[in-house]
């Protein structure tokens, strides 16, 4: 009777990983409100060629406008939260800034994330929802803004 041995690993080629720091992110090129006037053209000039593609163009660009406004209050408030994503920065809002522009960026960055996704069983958010958002990220951004300063 033959016994079998277990095997031994074999020892890695490869040093150990060790955790490298993210880098920071790098700035944007564009402005919350360079970011909202594009979702503003967007929300006038609706044509046959952006027909489908428009609502969801349009909440990028105001998700987008607002998770740069939020970058940007933690670049000049507290810089190392400026690192982290969007939601833990969301998480710290309340700690800094009052709680209703808080809820409001959470509440309104997640709907646009939402409306973001294609679902096949969903609709495209309407011009009416759009242009909610679109005034709740202004009123996000004007907050923010005054708070930086």
């Amino acid at each position: 009777m033959t016994t079998i041995r277990p095997a031994t690993p074999a020892p890695s080629a490869r040093p150990p990983r060790l955790p490298v720091p993210l880098p920071p992110p790098p700035p944007s090129v564009s402005t919350p409100e360079e970011l909202l006037a594009g979702a503003d053209r967007l929300l006038g000039t609706a044509t046959a060629s952006t027909t489908g593609v428009w609502p969801r163009a349009v909440a990028l660009l105001l998700r987008h406008a607002l998770e740069e406004a939020l970058r940007r209050y933690w670049q000049t408030r507290k810089p190392q939260l400026a690192r982290c994503p969007p939601h833990a920065q969301a998480l710290c809002l309340e700690s800094y800034a009052d709680p209703d522009t808080a809820r409001r960026w959470s509440a309104t960055w997640a709907g646009l994330s939402r409306a973001c996704h294609y679902h096949g069983y969903e609709l495209a958010p309407t011009q009416g929802e759009l242009l909610a958002w679109r005034d709740d990220v202004d009123r996000v951004i004007g907050a923010l803004t005054l708070r930086t300063r």
